[in-house]
């Protein structure tokens, strides 16, 4: 028996004398080889970040609790979050870093990042809140037309924010 079974049976049919026209259509159908090469491209969006929640402005009521944390929430797209050293060569990848008033004190690969309140001098406080998408080395992630891949929020936190408050 033969490795190709398409060989098999144009041997059985030509063999057969059923259908000259048959058999050569067969064997004229089946080849191992093509020479047609189809080169597929695809184009992606720039990979975008932008918090969700909180709002930007909004009073964050934190209560008294010292080791409460802020969710943010974000909205990724085109992008791979992943922990640190797991991107290797993989383009639009990275983790992520949020920083307050420029100290980065939190990092996530997920679309919540937390922002820990233990350890802030004044916790009750107005906070440029700033998360950046960056890579295994820790440079930051080029976006749309090479700008830095970043989302900010200002917010102020409360022990009970004065209409209701919370994110």
């Amino acid at each position: 028996m033969t490795r190709f079974p398409h060989a098999f049976f144009a041997r059985v049919l030509c063999a057969s004398g059923r259908s000259l026209v048959l058999c050569a259509a067969l064997l004229a159908g089946c080849s191992d080889e093509s020479d047609d090469t189809t080169t597929e491209t695809t184009t992606t969006d720039p990979p975008t970040i932008s918090i969700k929640s909180p709002l930007e402005g909004a009073c964050v009521s934190i209560g008294e609790v010292p080791d409460v944390r802020i969710p943010f929430l974000l909205d990724v797209k085109a992008l791979l979050l992943r922990p640190p050293g797991y991107c290797g060569d993989t383009k639009a990848c990275g983790h992520l870093e949020l920083s307050a008033n420029g100290k980065v004190i939190g990092r996530g690969s997920g679309t919540v990042v937390e922002f820990p309140m233990i350890g802030v001098a004044n916790r009750y406080d107005t906070f440029d809140v700033e998360i950046v998408v960056v890579d295994d080395g820790g440079a930051p992630l080029a976006g749309g037309e090479g700008s830095v891949l970043r989302a900010t929020r200002t917010i102020t936190t409360a022990a009970s924010c004065d209409k209701g408050g919370g994110a």
